[in-house]
């Protein structure tokens, strides 16, 4: 897929270059922030070409290369749990529950403090959908509002021999106060290591939001300088490198972030 030459996706091609990613747009970017409840997960990681429940195959499978190809590699800075925790556990790679959007293949690779590899991990993520609304709750999101009963944008995977998983999402989208985010939480042998919430590229996420479900809400209310729950996420190494790229549910972006969670060894 070609890129404008000033497009967000042009500007990020010597990122992807050195982390062997391709052609597309890639970045850095994640940060801590809020979230309040439990949350568990478990999975298998793709040591081959992933699939989707349906069986409709990724065209590239996700390997530590990948991973050690990105800029940073350390702790990921924690976050209190948030207003819309998961109220069940879902093991499931799929998460969209068949809800529109971008597609997103969510990789994360859990490490140590050490960068080493974290298998058996059970990391579980929530976020809202493409109008903004999280499922479960009655959250006076910017879109449609669901409530108790739905699951969309919820479930768990469990890290392989080398701390892969991964997620097929959609880019979340927005309500107010908020930059674009996905929460995670990280658990090593049951017990609860990291909650934290990922961020993407302003840039980036400005041009999904020229398309599909996202083109009549807009751009997000809030950036980055004014979410007072973000840190830096081109520094703290919870930032996600997003490119575009081939999914299971068609073209859209693969984004890849370094989880670092504190273990004893």
């Amino acid at each position: 897929m070609s890129a404008a030459p000033h497009s967000p996706v042009a500007r990020r091609r010597t990122f992807l270059a050195a982390a062997g990613l391709g052609a597309g747009a890639a970045w850095l970017s994640a940060c801590s922030g809020d979230d309040t409840e439990e949350g568990a997960p478990t999975g298998a990681g793709p040591a081959t070409t992933a699939t989707d429940p349906a069986g409709a195959a990724d065209t590239e499978a996700l390997t530590p290369a990948m991973f050690e190809a990105l800029a940073i590699c350390a702790l990921t800075p924690g976050s209190s749990g948030g207003p819309f925790p998961s109220r069940e556990q879902l093991d499931r790679r799929d998460v969209t529950d068949g809800y529109p959007g971008h597609p997103l293949r969510l990789g994360l690779r859990v490490v140590d403090e050490g960068c080493r590899p974290v298998a058996g991990s059970q990391v579980e993520i929530w976020h809202t959908d493409a109008t903004g609304d999280y499922s479960s709750y009655v959250d006076d999101g910017s879109g449609k509002d669901e409530g108790e009963g739905t699951t969309f944008m919820r479930g768990f995977q469990t890290s392989d021999a080398d701390g892969l998983l991964e997620f097929q999402t959609i880019y979340p989208g927005w309500y107010g106060g908020r930059a674009v985010h996905i929460h995670v939480r990280a658990r090593v042998e049951g017990t609860e290591v990291l909650t934290a919430q990922l961020y993407f590229d302003e840039d980036y996420t400005e041009s999904v939001f020229r398309t599909g479900e996202y083109e009549r809400f807009g751009p997000p209310d809030t950036g980055w300088a004014d979410d007072g729950l973000i840190g830096d996420p081109a520094v703290d190494g919870t930032g996600i490198a997003l490119t575009e790229a081939p999914t299971s549910k068609g073209a859209g972006t693969l984004g890849l972030v370094n989880l670092g969670v504190p273990v004893a060894r």
